[in-house]
């Protein structure tokens, strides 16, 4: 377990990595794989780490769950995923954050989410781009999400890092059912060159959500947004 530096999220204290590996979406723009690259380290394939998995977690914390890949995705033996939510659980005082891109791998699991525990879900758009990822489109993320909205009673977190170009009335029309707890936005920070929406797109979106739900904006968006300032709070 780490100490997080904040990047991701505010408030999350801690990075937890009980499964480590190369992750199948192969995203093009994945921030995991430029640092495996940068030190010249190979992510090699998805493996438990036993040792990780026997860490003590403490208390107090907030705990992102494997921020290093995805335990969601199919490619994970279930009894993986169980075993690091059953170990999370041994140490109640913490929050959890279990983020994916695979939401209907995640319904598996629903029965096992508590008070303590969000589900977090990356759509970066309404748009399926299969050239640049593998994961599941946000269609397919869409509608898992609207069964665990029907289903399940424990709050959920969007994330749209790194924003990509999308279309407004869909976008709208698909949350408008299934409002998350909250809606975080990034923009790109690694210079890949994507395909981004337009200031006025992103700032109509904002405007509708504010009323909603809480929106964290995050310090990057202000490459898109000209008028964040500098070091203003991300969140609004």
């Amino acid at each position: 377990m780490n100490k997080s530096a904040g990047d991701m999220y505010g408030f999350v204290t801690h990075t937890w990595n009980p499964v480590k590996g190369k992750c199948g979406y192969g995203c093009s723009y994945c921030y995991v794989k430029k640092i495996a690259r940068r030190f010249g380290k190979g992510q090699g394939e998805p493996r438990l780490d036993e040792k990780e998995l026997g860490a003590n977690l403490g208390t107090g914390k907030n705990i992102f769950v494997c921020s290093s890949c995805d335990l969601f995705h199919d490619d994970v033996p279930r009894n993986w995923i169980w075993r690091c939510m059953e170990r999370a659980h041994e140490f109640p005082g913490n929050k959890y954050l279990w983020h994916t891109k695979n939401p209907r791998r995640a319904l598996d699991f629903q029965d096992r989410f508590g008070g303590n525990d969000t589900l977090c879900v990356t759509i970066e758009s309404d748009i399926h781009r299969p050239e640049m990822s593998a994961a599941p489109s946000p269609m397919d993320r869409f509608s898992s999400l609207q069964v665990w909205a029907i289903s399940c009673d424990e709050p959920w977190m969007l994330t749209m890092e790194p924003v990509l170009d999308f279309n407004i009335e869909i976008f709208r029309g698909e949350l408008s059912t299934m409002m998350p707890a909250q809606v975080n936005i990034g923009a790109d920070s690694g210079g890949n060159g994507l395909p981004e929406p337009s200031a006025e797109k992103l700032r109509e979106l904002i405007a509708w959500l504010e009323p909603r739900t809480k929106v964290v904006l995050k310090k990057n968006l202000a490459r898109l947004l000209p008028e964040m300032k500098e070091g203003a709070k991300c969140a609004r």
